[in-house]
């Protein structure tokens, strides 16, 4: 089967790697669609996350299709949509790595719901490799991915109607914590970046607040900011510099929650890091799809403005081209 692998630091390739067989609680799965995550895939590239030697096999927005069962697996049937399939080092030859394996033609799902003897769904078990729930082309299922993480973390820091939120990023992880701070109905809701070229985005799509570019902040936020700070502040970049940003709008009394995943050479600054308001922020996105797709069936949350692109596996290096220098909001790759 073809995967797309970081053959070394920053260089990408093609490779050809066995097909995976499913184990007793496993299935195997076809990939339809998997999306390049605009942070960790690049900072997985170039060995900036979860660093290690190469090749590594990148991925882990996919989706697939179902084509073969193992014979304990219960709640899995050939057919069905999937997501989050992988590759495990026990599937990769030697010398290979897996960094979840989603850019390969098969992967595996794990039926932990029959292996652990629980029911099948989030509520007894919220693992990622779960059924999809709707009928959707595979790139705007794999856009899912990023929405029902920010989703779920987003409800994590207790996001209401009587919550101010501040983002701090301006990425498609930045505007989903925005569009979904605001279906919560907090308010004020003011995400923060460095490009203007943001602002009629988050406007228009995310329906916030205000959007703030640069340093100069305006009298919203310095009216919140003279009551004590944004109640909610989400480091949505991954930068030691935005983790500071983050600091001073929590101001005194508001919780700093750090979504962001800083690459190893620049790291954030661990005193800052250790303060009592600031905590790291994770995210179960099993939890989250039934919701998700609510918004979506009600007009409230449109998956066509969440891929902005859909190339060719083979055009793998256009695709990360196209993320590392920042024109696309969404990059999904299919077979």
């Amino acid at each position: 089967m073809r995967a797309m692998i970081a053959a070394a630091s920053g260089k990408l390739e093609l490779a050809d790697l066995p097909v995976p067989r499913p184990g007793e609680y496993e299935s195997l799965v076809r990939m339809d669609a998997c999306g390049i995550c605009n942070s960790t895939d690049i900072k997985l590239l170039h060995n900036e996350f979860c660093p290690g030697p190469f090749p590594a096999v990148l991925g882990h927005e996919v989706v697939g299709t179902v084509v073969e069962i193992g014979p304990k697996t219960e709640n899995f049937a050939v057919g069905d949509r999937v997501f989050r399939q992988r590759l495990n080092p026990n599937h990769l030859p030697g010398g290979y790595r897996s960094n979840w394996g989603g850019f390969a033609e098969y992967g595996i799902v794990t039926d932990e719901w029959a292996k652990q003897g629980k029911p099948y769904g989030p509520a007894s078990l919220p693992h990622d490799q779960q059924k999809l729930m709707a009928d959707l082309k595979a790139p705007l299922a794999a856009g899912m991915v990023t929405l029902m993480e920010t989703l779920d973390a987003l409800q994590t820091t207790g996001a209401s109607s009587r919550k101010s939120v501040a983002i701090v990023g301006s990425g498609p992880v930045g505007q989903a914590f925005a569009l979904f701070a605001r279906l919560c109905g907090a308010g004020p809701v003011i995400a923060f970046g460095r490009s203007e070229s943001r602002a009629l985005r988050f406007g228009a799509v995310c329906g916030i607040d205000a959007y703030v570019a640069g340093e100069v902040w305006p009298a919203a936020v310095q009216d919140v900011l003279a009551n004590g700070g944004f109640d909610i502040v989400i480091e949505a970049v991954g930068s030691a510099e935005a983790l500071v940003k983050c600091s001073h709008l929590a101001g005194q009394n508001g919780v700093v929650w750090v979504y962001g995943v800083a690459p190893d050479s620049k790291p954030f600054d661990n005193t800052l890091r250790s303060q009592p308001n600031v905590r790291t922020l994770g995210a179960t996105e099993g939890r989250s799809q039934a919701e998700l797709l609510r918004w979506v069936d009600a007009g409230k949350v449109r998956l066509e403005d969440w891929v902005s692109d859909v190339l060719p596996l083979s055009d793998y290096q256009q695709g990360f081209d196209l993320v590392e220098n920042k024109r696309a909001l969404k990059v999904v790759l299919t077979p």
